[in-house]
């Protein structure tokens, strides 16, 4: 299937020339530099040249490739108008004398939901096919760990599996994809990979850049491309919340770039954001972040995220900015509201729980610090929370700038176990204790940080069918956390006015990853947070349990808890 992207690529320059399309002043730029370097072309000073058959022959190559997902799942991917411009600009350029590529680096920022990964994918594809000519190419996807790098990887598995032509051609593996007509190889790339020494990468496909702590995946692709004569490193990345990390730095330049300030012909940059007066709630400015909106992206889906955003504030407005209009903001200081939090206490009488089904969560931060456990009564009016919480004695003695222990001790919000490190054998008794008055039908905690004496104590005592361990990973923690924030922004939750958990909401920093899971962190390290964590693994395992809808009696036999 051939397209006349000859005449799509034209009509999508004068759609940003003439202002048909609604463009930000960087995607508008690197237009410009395009249009630019076709009047100076083959010049002493300008020694490049624009070979447009090549650009178009490259965007044609797309179209041997199926969708994979969604409901344009099994036909060609066509590419849009500014989709075709990238990639004949990035192929199409060449160097005068040897006619090897001009731009060995390429950067498209844009916000998620754009077909970004669809067009990284294909672009790995095209760079190890017969197509590149480089016998023995090296493509990899890099990424921040290696999850997030399988997935461009990923993609392009599933993408060469369900075209039939290809699937023919390239052998795919579990870490692999190879091409045996060329001896080229297709490879996820992240610091967890092992025996990173010695590539020899021909293209690197760099993933969410703004999240990347350190460049030294990108300078491991980047000067391992030395014996290539065109290599490619392509970066594709929304923006992020932390201007700190070396990507940050690296756009700055890549605008002086397009801005004329700084001179890098060898560097491609693209950009889709607002600009710096730009109202981010008028919708007409949400085009220039978003170049397929109305294609892969639907305007009434950003109008329900818009409408999110401005309900909940905070986070999900930060979240919004950055990931659907591709504003670098900074994080959030707090995640959810304390007017939201603390509107979610309905006077539920403890003692009307007693004897009532419930879920648990623990959360052990070390010895001398907070225990918490939760109980969520899922199934009763506006789903009481039962917050109990320990401390070493030690701890309330301690002078602080924060909280008052000794006042919240009074109080009744908690309890002390002697000495200066938390008493496992008063910890367990308490718990099994408190087990005994409700229907617990899971208590899930964090494997990696529970102390092996008391979850030995719990099962010896008696809940060993209820203990489950809930790994504290983004991707399994992501699903009860945004049901906890729907919980609290919608009153559809009761924390029973507890003010250790009121604290602990205060303190909470969420982070988002590029498929929009999240996480929680404390913003600084006196803060707390041990509590709400604890909430979120007791919402977890009920959540699992619903899932798995099995009842109490499939999941374990009769529970008798010795006195």
């Amino acid at each position: 299937m051939r397209l006349d992207y000859r005449q799509r690529i034209a009509e999508y320059i004068g759609a940003v020339q003439s202002g048909r399309r609604v463009a930000g002043h960087y995607e508008i730029a690197a237009v410009e530099r395009h249009l630019r370097d076709l009047q100076r072309q083959r010049t002493d000073a300008f020694p490049y040249w624009f070979d447009e058959a090549e650009g178009i022959r490259r965007c044609n190559f797309y179209a041997k490739l199926h969708h994979c997902k969604g409901e344009f799942s099994g036909r060609p991917i066509i590419l849009e108008g500014w989709e075709a411009f990238i990639i004949a600009v990035i192929f199409g350029w060449k160097r005068c004398g040897n006619n090897y590529r001009r731009f060995l680096r390429a950067d498209v920022e844009v916000a998620r939901k754009n077909g970004k990964t669809t067009l990284a994918t294909g672009l790995g594809i095209e760079m190890m096919s017969q197509i590149e000519n480089e016998p023995g190419a090296e493509v990899y996807a890099a990424a921040v760990d290696r999850n997030q790098a399988k997935l461009c990887w990923d993609g392009a598995k599933q993408i060469i599996l369900n075209t039939p032509s290809l699937s023919e051609i390239f052998k795919t593996y579990q870490f692999s994809i190879v091409d045996m007509r060329m001896a080229s190889s297709f490879k996820p790339l992240s610091k967890d990979t092992q025996n990173k020494d010695g590539l020899n990468p021909s293209c690197g496909i760099c993933d969410e850049r703004h999240a990347w702590k350190t460049n030294d995946i990108y300078e491991l692709l980047r000067t391992g491309m030395g014996s290539r004569r065109q290599p490619l490193l392509f970066s594709i990345t929304t923006a992020g919340l932390d201007r700190s990390l070396p990507y940050f730095e690296d756009l700055i330049r890549m605008k002086g770039i397009l801005d004329g300030f700084i001179v890098d012909e060898q560097q491609f940059v693209m950009i889709f954001e607002l600009d710096k007066d730009d109202d981010w709630k008028d919708e007409r400015n949400w085009f220039k972040a978003n170049p397929n909106l109305g294609v892969s992206l639907s305007l009434d889906y950003l109008r329900s995220e818009f409408a999110d955003a401005a309900s909940k504030g905070g986070a999900r407005e930060v979240h919004f900015k950055t990931k659907n209009l591709n504003m670098w903001v900074d994080a959030p200081e707090v995640w959810i509201s304390e007017d939201k939090v603390k509107a979610c206490d309905y006077g539920t009488d403890p003692e009307s729980l007693k004897g009532c089904e419930c879920y648990g969560g623990l959360d052990f931060a070390s010895h001398v610090d907070i225990i918490a456990f939760e109980l969520y009564f899922p199934t009763l009016p506006h789903r009481p929370v039962r917050s109990f919480y320990w401390i070493p004695e030690a701890k309330v003695e301690q002078p602080s700038d924060i909280v008052d222990y000794r006042a919240w001790k009074q109080q009744g919000w908690i309890k002390t176990t002697k000495g200066e490190v938390i008493d496992i054998d008063y910890l367990v008794a308490d718990i099994l204790d408190i087990c005994r008055q409700y229907d617990v039908r899971n208590i899930a905690f964090d494997p990696y940080k529970a102390y092996h004496g008391l979850i030995q104590g719990l099962q010896q005592g008696g809940l060993d069918d209820v203990l489950s361990e809930f790994s504290q990973g983004i991707r399994n923690m992501s699903e009860p956390t945004k049901e906890l924030e729907r919980l609290v922004t919608a009153g559809e939750i009761d924390l029973m006015g507890n003010p250790i958990l009121q604290w602990m909401f205060r303190n909470c920093t969420p982070y988002y990853d590029a498929n929009d899971n999240i996480k929680l962190f404390k913003g600084r390290a006196r803060n707390k947070i041990d509590g709400v964590i604890a909430l979120i693994n007791a919402i977890g395992g009920y959540m699992a349990d619903k899932v798995n809808n099995k009842t109490i009696y499939e999941t374990h036999s009769l529970r008798i808890l010795p006195s």
